[in-house]
């Protein structure tokens, strides 16, 4: 079940603190007052949608609204990289989603020409994908590269005619990598070459390396159908480029997710969105997971960023998720995930952890 948490309680610079830094005897806990009043697909009110107690609460930056552009695996990895930047390095910034989705499509154009058409060109994609694009292309602010309006559809289709029209004509990558380039979301004058953050100047690749240092994702999941405790490439719709996660126990996966967020870390998540009614844990939980996967009843669907976990009066674990939809959804932009969420509805998350 998903449910709202109440708005952020106070703003600072760029920064949103959904958490209150409370002192008591000598150790700061977070605290999170939610008003948990509706759930976000407006069913009725359950005996545990009740304040609660303790939680923790990491800070984090404003809501992106992502809009028409199918990326949200972007925004969500993006969003736990500048929740671990303020949480444990005291770095606020905002992250560009649409400088990688730009590469991810130049990138595209380049591997479809080459197999003469026949590779695929989607945004769509899965969280480690992200990271590499990261690790990859770099990463410039917010502030320096945020189009508006953008459909990524519309430049799917935009790209894919460039390729077709190179590949009728032969016209090799340079001529391609010119016309789709001009084709994507302007880049400001000399972007290419760097830009000044806190006095200092950094090229995309410098910035990127400098936000990913200290940072490590550690990518899980669970299901049956290979071995736990081995890597194995995860046979989902959007897993392109073909990454291998860790198969771990679901309720292994469930605990480090737990023990990151008491650490001060945030989780990126990935799965099927909750439906209208609680899920039916009546049976294994693994069995029913690899049930769901296989027929495809849970598939990669969203992603979001988990950046809390809070307490019901009756004990229940939820967790708080920043969402990319923009701040008129939910409570804010963010919602709650309960834990029996999370066991069926999860393909695959990122703990973070330090190097």
């Amino acid at each position: 079940m998903f449910r709202l948490p109440a708005p952020s309680l106070r703003g600072k610079s760029d920064v949103d603190n959904i958490g209150v830094c409370v002192r008591a005897g000598g150790e700061a806990v977070l605290f999170l007052f939610l008003l948990l009043l509706f759930s976000c697909t407006q069913r009725e009110r359950s005996k545990d949608a009740s304040p609660s107690a303790l939680k923790y609460a990491l800070r984090t930056t404003p809501v992106k609204d992502q809009g028409k552009v199918e990326a949200c695996w972007i925004y969500a990895y993006l969003a736990c990289i500048e929740t671990e930047r303020i949480e444990n390095y005291g770095d606020s910034m905002n992250l560009s989603p649409i400088w990688l989705v730009r590469n991810l499509l130049l990138e595209q154009a380049s591997e479809s020409y080459l197999s003469q058409g026949n590779m695929p060109i989607s945004v769509r994609g899965i969280g480690p994908d992200a990271e590499r694009l990261l690790k990859q292309y770099g990463m410039v602010q917010w502030s320096t590269y945020c189009p508006d309006d953008i459909n990524s559809k519309a430049l799917t289709r935009i790209v894919r005619q460039k390729v077709k029209i190179a590949v009728n004509n032969r016209m090799g990558l340079k001529r391609l990598n010119k016309d789709v380039d001009e084709a994507l979301p302007f880049i400001p004058h000399n972007l290419r070459k760097g830009f000044y953050l806190y006095s200092a100047h950094y090229t995309p690749k410098q910035f990127g390396e400098s936000i990913l240092y200290g940072i490590k994702f550690s990518w899980l999941t669970s299901y049956k159908h290979h071995p736990y405790g081995e890597s194995f490439v995860l046979e989902i719709p959007d897993n392109h480029h073909r990454h291998a996660l860790m198969n771990v126990p679901v309720q292994d996966m469930y605990s480090q997710v737990i023990e990151a967020l008491k650490n001060h870390h945030p989780v990126y998540w990935e799965g099927q969105m909750p439906r209208n009614r609680e899920p039916s844990i009546d049976g294994d939980i693994a069995t029913l997971r690899q049930r769901a996967l296989e027929r495809f009843t849970t598939t990669d669907q969203h992603a979001m960023a988990i950046v809390g976990q809070t307490k019901t009066k009756q004990g229940e674990t939820l967790f708080i998720c920043k969402n990319s939809w923009g701040k008129d959804w939910g409570m804010k932009g963010y919602c709650l995930m309960s834990k029996e969420d999370f066991l069926i509805n999860t393909i695959l998350v990122g703990v973070v952890g330090e190097r």
